[in-house]
C-alpha cells in the first residue's frame, strides 16, 4: 500500500465526520445530507482502492487494517440509520481514519519490519492485526469519554453559575453525559483488555519475562488499572458525577502517554 494512496478517502472521512458533528451539535443544526455524502464518496474511493490493493498484494496486515476501517464506516451508517440521535456512532469515522493511518505505517514497515514478518507465522500476524485494532478502538473510546467528561464539567459549571444560553442548551443533561461517559469507558475498557491479552499472545510465552518489564506493557497496564478503578468505584462505591468525569480525563492522558510511547518505539526501532 502506498503511503499516499489512501489520503483521499482519509480527507473525505475527516471532512464528512467534522461536518456531521457540526450538523448534530452546532448552535444552528442543519438537516442537509451532504456531510453524509462526503463520507459516502470517501467510502466508495476506499472500497475501490482496498479492492485494488487486495488483488495486487493479498491479505497482508496493512490491508486487513484497511478492511477494518472500511467496515467501521459501514457500522457508522448502520448506527445512523437505526438512531440518528445516537452519539456513539460518531466514534466510527475517526476509528476508520486511525486504522487507515496505522495501515500506512504498516505498509511502510514501521509496524512490521521484514525480520518481524518472518518471525510471525500467519496466525500470529492476524492476532497482531486484531491487537492493533482493539487497542485503537479502546483508546478512541477513552478519547470520547474524555470529551464527554469535559462537557459534563462545563455543563456543571454553567449550571452552578446559573448562566443561560451558550453551550448549555446544546449539551445533554448531566445524567445523560454521565451515562454516556460510563458506556464509553466500559466498552473501551473491554477492548483495551482484549488488546493487552492479544499483545501478550503475539509476544509469545518465551518473551513474557522480559516483556512484562517494558514500558510497552507497563504503561498500557497502568491505563487498564486506572479505568478498572473507575469501574469499581462507579459500581460498588457509587462514586459518580464529577468524580467519574475527572477520573476519565486523567485516564485518557495516561492512555495518550501509552500511544506516544508506542509510536516512539516504532520510529526509533525503524
Amino acid at each position: 500500500m502506498s503511503n499516499q494512496i489512501f489520503l483521499f478517502p482519509i480527507a473525505l472521512y475527516l471532512a464528512g465526520w467534522l461536518a456531521e458533528l457540526v450538523r448534530h451539535w452546532g448552535k444552528q443544526p442543519f438537516a442537509a445530507s451532504w456531510p453524509g455524502g462526503l463520507l459516502a464518496v470517501g467510502w466508495g474511493a476506499h472500497t475501490f482502492l482496498l479492492a485494488l490493493e487486495v488483488v495486487q498484494t493479498g491479505l497482508n496486515p496493512a490491508n486487513l487494517l484497511s478492511g477494518a476501517a472500511w467496515l467501521a464506516v459501514i457500522l457508522y451508517y448502520l448506527a445512523r440509520r437505526r438512531d440518528d440521535a445516537s452519539t456513539f456512532r460518531f466514534i466510527f469515522p475517526p476509528f476508520a481514519i486511525a486504522l487507515l493511518l496505522t495501515a500506512a505505517f504498516a505498509s511502510s514497515r514501521l509496524l512490521l519490519q521484514p525480520e518481524q514478518v518472518e518471525f510471525y507465522p500467519g496466525f500470529r500476524r492476524n492476532l497482531l492485526t486484531v491487537h492493533i485494532i482493539t487497542l485503537l478502538a479502546g483508546h478512541l473510546l477513552f478519547a470520547m469519554a474524555c470529551l464527554i467528561s469535559s462537557g459534563y464539567l462545563y455543563q456543571e459549571r454553567r449550571l452552578k453559575q446559573k448562566l443561560s444560553g451558550g453551550g448549555v442548551s446544546r449539551l445533554p443533561s448531566l445524567g445523560t453525559l454521565e451515562t454516556l461517559n460510563h458506556r464509553a469507558i466500559t466498552l473501551g475498557f473491554f477492548l483495551h483488555s482484549v488488546g493487552i491479552l492479544l499483545g501478550l499472545l503475539v509476544a509469545g510465552a518465551h518473551n513474557l519475562p522480559t516483556r512484562l518489564l517494558t514500558g510497552r506493557l507497563i504503561i498500557p497496564t497502568l491505563t487498564w488499572l486506572i479505568y478498572a478503578t473507575f469501574l469499581l468505584e462507579y459500581h460498588y462505591q457509587g462514586r459518580r458525577g464529577r468524580f467519574g468525569a475527572v477520573w476519565s480525563i486523567v485516564g485518557f492522558f495516561i492512555a495518550v502517554m501509552s500511544m506516544v510511547f508506542e509510536f516512539l518505539v516504532l520510529f526509533l526501532s525503524r
